[in-house]
């Protein structure tokens, strides 16, 4: 039964679990279904040069006609037909794994397509080493008779010689490979340390439970003696107020019965003395006791927070550093630099090079899984992506915006003078930094919108990067006065933020600005070593990453979909927190 699971597992296709459909095979020799490839490229690769296997994720290229033109596994083909040829009864569920493959392989000889595609009677029995084609004797003869050309066999024979010996050093090093490293041990040490600081947590977490519960009833105790006070204080108040309203009440009582049924004597005998007493109650002011006051110390409990968070983290402002990678630059004088990075909705990082020679600029694409897909020459220093998923990048030599797709196929393109960098707001109008130190913004139709500043005061003045705002405002950054300058959507100036130094509010050398989805910004400070984080005012909040980071010369900065905060660093470097 396990060789029938074997046999099973063999002709099914790893994606569906079926039994494989015109099965597939790519470069890293795994096969899949024809449309389960189809599915993964449509849903993943769309329009992308690359795919990733499914099973073990090495790149294949794609064919320019698709999925369906790449090869397809004919020997899986014959096992399934092989296999499925028999009965499906219980019986058949035995046929052995070896078995099979031998029927197969006799299958496939029997049946194999082999003749030639221009003699169609002809058997191929010749190959044209010249041509690198398996031909006939009639195309030997014909069109293959003065090149080097060796029988069918004599070919198969050294093929399968040269193959079988570097299976033979595959199989050698499959069973050499980490030979010092004991699986079993290290899975040991791992779940040991895992129990151990499982173990410490637990005990901390008690013990900071214990804190807080001391804590908390502290002040609850504290928080009750203090309204039993407050409670004693209203009663005698409450007393106080009983003991006054009485007397008034009597001597109202008393008076009031005197005239309505005393006699004429009783009257003038006792009225000086009634009258005294009212006056004396009318006279009487005696202050209100002062009420109780209810205050609780919530600077204390602020403290004790802070306090908590401290155990938890010796920086609760802290970033995490998550992943990252490294882009190989060309040394060579003149040298490539990082100057920017972008990423597309679909996952992929773009990296933005640079150097004195303008033909050297590159795009890099690399993939979610941090590998490299591909790169493409650009001589603007400007791209960004589009709402649409598309790419626009700027270019120096053609003094335009060019359109690309995220398989840089070029659609459009409009003119603009002697583009810089590039983005895009939420309206998806392009707004494009100039050489002429204006800042034009477009519609995808390259119609110019708005322009700004003006001619003379954008003469004083240096641009090297922008980006716009939660609300669309402009950010640009002028590593010349070492500032970044705030416009409003219509082009008015709001702020400027920053001057040359290394304190806080300072730059040495000002780099890519990136606005984050509350409104605050993150600015690179290259010759400092570190970001800052501004609010959406221009109030400095704190650096976000600094040296002591292990941030070195940051260029680029950027936001992922999922909000992973990506710098690049001006050798190369690739760090995603």
């Amino acid at each position: 039964m396990a060789m029938a699971s074997k046999v099973t597992d063999f002709i099914s296709c790893p994606v569906c679990l079926e039994h494989f459909e015109n099965p597939k095979i790519l470069d890293c020799l795994h096969s899949f279904c024809e449309h389960c490839l189809q599915e993964v490229v449509d849903k993943n690769f769309r329009n992308l040069p690359r795919f990733l296997c499914p099973e073990c994720r090495a790149p294949t290229r794609l064919p320019a006609g698709g999925v369906c033109e790449l090869k397809s596994n004919f020997f899986i083909n014959r096992l399934k037909a092989t296999v499925l040829s028999k009965d499906t009864s219980k019986e058949d569920a035995d046929v052995e794994f070896e078995d099979a493959k031998s029927r197969a392989l006799k299958f496939s000889k029997q049946s194999e397509i082999d003749h030639c595609t221009k003699h169609l009677t002809n058997g191929l029995g010749w190959y044209c080493e010249e041509c690198k084609d398996l031909i006939c004797t009639s195309c030997k003869k014909e069109s293959h008779i003065d090149h080097d050309c060796s029988s069918l066999d004599v070919v198969t024979a050294k093929v399968k010689q040269e193959i079988y010996g570097e299976l033979h050093q595959l199989r050698v090093k499959s069973e050499q490979l980490y030979p010092d490293l004991n699986i079993e041990k290290e899975r040991w040490i791992i779940k040991k340390h895992e129990a151990s600081v499982a173990s410490q947590i637990s005990d901390v977490q008690n013990k900071m439970q214990r804190m807080v519960n001391e804590w908390s009833d502290g002040c609850r105790n504290e928080l009750k003696a203090m309204c039993a006070s407050a409670e004693k204080q209203l009663t005698a108040i409450e007393d106080l107020r009983a003991m006054g309203k009485a007397s008034m009440e009597s001597a109202c009582r008393f008076t009031e019965r005197l005239l309505s049924t005393g006699s004429k004597v009783e009257v003038v005998r006792l009225a000086s003395q009634c009258k005294t007493r009212i006056g004396d109650l009318l006279s009487f002011d005696a202050p209100l006791p002062a009420l109780p006051v209810l205050e609780t110390d919530l600077d204390t409990m602020d403290v004790a927070v802070k306090l908590v968070m401290s155990l938890i983290s010796d920086d609760p402002h802290k970033m995490r550093r998550t992943g990252g990678f490294q882009v190989t630059l060309d040394q060579a004088e003149p040298r490539e630099w990082v100057d920017a990075v972008s990423t597309h909705p679909n996952g992929d990082i773009y990296v933005r090079t640079l150097s004195t020679d303008v033909k050297k600029g590159r795009v890099i694409t690399f993939g979610s899984a941090e590998e490299k897909k591909g790169d493409f020459k650009v001589d603007g220093r400007g791209m960004t992506t589009m709402p649409d998923g598309n790419i626009a990048v700027t270019s120096f030599t053609r003094k335009a915006v060019v359109i690309y797709t995220p398989s840089w196929q070029e659609m459009r393109a409009f003119g603009c003078i002697k583009p810089g960098d590039i983005t895009v707001n939420s309206k998806g109008h392009i707004i494009v930094i100039c050489s002429d130190q204006m800042v034009r913004v477009f519609s995808q139709e390259g119609v110019q919108l708005l322009g700004f500043p003006s001619k003379s005061e954008a003469d004083d003045k240096y641009s090297s990067h922008v980006a716009t705002g939660q609300h669309d405002e402009i950010y640009v950054s002028d590593p010349n006065d070492d500032c970044l300058r705030a416009y409003s959507p219509s082009g008015k100036f709001m702020y400027q933020y920053g001057t040359e130094g290394d304190g806080d509010g300072q730059f040495t050398d000002i780099r890519q600005v990136c606005c984050l989805p509350n409104g605050n910004i993150a600015i690179a400070d290259l010759g400092n070593h570190r970001l800052h984080l501004l609010t959406a005012a221009g109030q400095f909040k704190r650096f976000l990453l600094t040296h002591e980071n292990g941030l070195s010369n940051p260029a680029a900065v950027t936001l992922t979909a999922d909000r992973h905060l990506i710098v690049g660093e001006c050798d190369g470097a690739i760090k995603i927190y």
